[in-house]
């Protein structure tokens, strides 16, 4: 026997025992086994659905929560004021001589992280008017724009020279715009592609 005569055996002999293991099923089990199916991929669906919207409410959340943590501080909140600055930690190195204050109270981000997210959040949003036309844009043009807080942010780091708010926020918008330009429109393109291969499966599965 050849050798792809003995894959092609092999393989007869795995779908075999699949349909006798399936057999085997009680069909109560086999109806539970589909629903659950049904279930996840219509949830996975959804999600895929509506990925920007859950984009742009993570990036408007994660600003919220920066502005959040000083204002539940002056309110006397002081444990979950607390623990949602530790939770920013995670993602911010949080620099005092960086950051914006609020009520006398450190905002949980620094002045650049608060600028990337508000401007992502807002060029998300400004995206949903154009996400069926609008190209991605161009590599060259995406380095070009983030370039400015690569120079800011490195040379500041290295102790060449001293940054300033305004440069830190304007750096931080115009990175945070560009790669919503860049990022969204690429996104948009593979997950309508997924969303048809998964609309396909979970017809197939909703089949009687």
């Amino acid at each position: 026997m050849s050798p792809e005569e003995r894959q092609a055996a092999v393989m007869v002999q795995k779908a075999s025992d699949e349909y006798y293991w399936i057999e085997g099923i009680s069909p109560w089990r086999k109806a539970l086994d589909r629903s659950f199916s049904a279930a996840a991929a219509e949830a996975a669906r959804w999600v895929v659905r509506h990925w920007l919207l859950l984009a742009n409410a993570s990036n408007a959340a994660t600003v919220v929560g920066a502005i959040l943590s000083p204002y539940l501080m002056a309110q006397g909140l002081v444990g979950v004021a607390r623990a949602i600055f530790a939770a920013y930690s995670l993602i911010c190195a949080q620099n005092p001589g960086h950051s914006y204050f609020l009520l006398g109270y450190q905002m949980a981000m620094d002045q650049r992280m608060i600028a990337i997210y508000t401007a992502a959040t807002a060029a998300g949003l400004a995206y949903t008017a154009f996400r069926s036309s609008l190209r991605s844009l161009h590599w060259k043009w995406y380095l070009m724009l983030i370039s400015p807080m690569a120079v800011d942010g490195f040379t500041q780091l290295f102790g060449w020279r001293q940054s300033n708010w305004e440069l830190r926020s304007i750096t931080g918008a115009l990175f945070g715009a560009a790669s919503v330009w860049w990022l969204y429109p690429f996104l948009e393109h593979q997950v309508s592609r997924l969303r048809t291969g998964m609309e396909r499966k979970t017809a197939h599965l909703l089949a009687p």
